[in-house]
């Protein structure tokens, strides 16, 4: 194995991929810095580009781009109390609080070291444990996919918001929408309504495009006319002569190295992601302190640990893609989608048929690793110029980056039509407070299900007893009755709580 990273490291090493790493790193801290932007909606406008381009220059784009996205949403957490993305929401509480206290250089170099160490180790573990998960999930067949996928969809209880009700509604949605197209198994068509655009399914950079850029340009529109421009002096902080803040980092190394595998393990896990790993961290941060009242109030802690979880999560989050086909987040999902278009189609026999593409992609990943941090440490001061840009500018290149992006992948008018539909639809879903990962995630799932679901059927001559014969199925299936049972209890008993509370004012 040493030798294929060795041999991976040299092919790696060229001046195409460091640059496509570098300029993805830039272009991630940027969108992630900018509220309203992540790197979600940056992937979905930019993986299109990436198409025309090899995959160890391509793939290496948008993987700098996933993490430097992941961090600048630290950025504008801490310099003026909007997370970038939902990954730093939990930055905010501690961060924008040591802003106000003077210590926004602290803050800020104490996130970007945590940022390094735990997308370190996310990396290490995406590099030594994909390939030898991947020897298990050789051994899989439908029924373990589809068991698999199953419990995987379970998790989009942890990513539905306030309302586990809407939570479920977008997947079904989300399924709904998966279906469109032609039957897996059968050839048929289904749900076409006789357009031939129909027959191949719904373009999935269309429909991402869609719910995250044109819906955030439309939910932006509204404040326009309010608030085009923040005001420059209202951000007040100068970058210069932060130092490196490494002796802070070291006196709270634990709290990083527990946060990174945390995020680590959370990421590894199919559906759940970058938005509920700071959050688990931060609490954990928080019972383990020796002043946990200080935490919400400018706490150092508060702003490592999370920061630490949601960049472990990068590369962790790689490991269920690339074994087995299944996105452990939105992120990975678009990621996915990109390496089915360059002809890698991710599962268990990718590592062994493609193993030089592969490799190359785990040394790029840990060359983003490096150049996230420094051009973290380099570039940290322009982003409070970017923070300033008047926004209805900002969004109309977002509006010309998602036509552009759409209409280049198969140079098709119906998938920007697709595009501004989904658009509207996802306007709507965050109006009505709808959660759209749950969407996104069954889409792409609700495939694998059903083709694992319905191969599995037939080898068994349909019988669904034959999913509870295989060991492997009846773990992963008790496994997830054992979630949604836990589930269900936890939010049987938070609804109780709130009602007592309730009572207890009206008394």
């Amino acid at each position: 194995m040493l030798e294929d990273l060795l041999a991976a490291a040299v092919v790696v090493f060229n001046w195409q991929t460091i640059a496509a790493i570098s300029l993805g790193t830039i272009v991630g801290l940027m969108i992630g810095a900018i509220p309203g932007l992540s790197a979600t909606m940056g992937m979905a406008l930019l993986s299109p580009f990436t198409f025309f381009v090899g995959p160890l220059i391509g793939i290496p784009f948008l993987i700098g781009l996933f993490k430097g996205g992941t961090f600048g949403g630290s950025v504008s957490a801490i310099l003026i109390g909007t997370p970038g993305t939902a990954a730093n929401a939990a930055t905010l509480l501690d961060g924008y609080e040591m802003r106000k206290q003077g210590k926004a250089s602290e803050a800020l170099m104490g996130a970007l070291n945590a940022s390094l160490v735990g997308d370190a180790f996310g990396t290490v573990a995406l590099i030594f444990g994909a390939p030898a998960l991947a020897l298990i999930a050789i051994q899989f067949g439908p029924h373990e996919f589809f068991a698999l996928v199953l419990f995987s969809l379970t998790m989009i209880c942890y990513v539905s918001g306030r309302s586990l009700a809407k939570g479920v509604l977008a997947a079904s949605l989300g399924v709904f929408f998966a279906l469109i197209g032609t039957d897996p198994i059968g050839g048929t068509q289904r749900l076409s309504f006789g357009l031939p655009e129909l027959q191949g399914g719904l373009n999935v950079i269309a429909l991402v495009t869609g719910l995250f850029g044109i819906a955030e340009v439309l939910i932006q529109m509204e404040s326009f006319g309010r608030t085009g421009k923040p005001a420059a002096d209202s951000i007040g902080v100068r970058i210069a002569g932060t130092g490196m803040q490494l002796g802070a980092a070291a006196t709270h190394l634990w709290t990083i190295v527990r946060s990174s595998l945390v995020g680590t393990f959370i990421g590894a896990l199919p559906g759940i992601g970058s938005e509920t790993s700071p959050w688990v961290a931060y609490g954990l941060a928080k019972r383990a302190s020796k002043n946990p009242e200080k935490f919400g109030h400018g706490a150092f802690e508060g702003v490592v640990a999370p920061e630490a979880a949601n960049n472990a999560v990068c590369a962790a989050a790689m490991i269920p893609m690339l074994v087995f086909g299944i996105p452990g987040d939105i992120v990975t999902a678009i990621l996915m989608s990109a390496l089915i278009a360059q002809g890698l189609q991710p599962g268990p026999f990718l590592i062994s048929e493609h193993r030089d593409v592969i490799f190359g992609l785990f040394m790029s990943v840990l060359f983003a690793t490096a150049a996230l941090y420094i051009f973290g440490r380099l570039t940290m001061r322009w982003w409070i110029k970017v923070l300033t840009i008047p926004r209805p500018l900002l969004y109309s290149i977002v509006v010309a980056f998602c036509v552009v992006g759409t209409y280049s992948v198969k140079s098709s008018s119906f998938d920007l039509a697709v595009m501004f539909v989904f658009g509207i639809v996802g306007y709507a879903m965050r109006k009505l407070d709808i959660a759209i990962a749950p969407m996104l995630l069954s889409f792409v799932l609700a495939k694998i299900l059903e083709e694992s679901l319905r191969r599995g059927l037939i080898q068994s001559d349909g019988n669904l007893l034959a999913f509870f014969e295989r060991p492997i199925t009846a773990i992963i299936l008790v496994l997830t009755a054992l979630v949604l049972v836990t589930f269900g209890y936890l939010e049987l008993r938070r609804r109780r709580r709130g009602k007592r509370g309730g009572n207890d004012e009206t008394a």
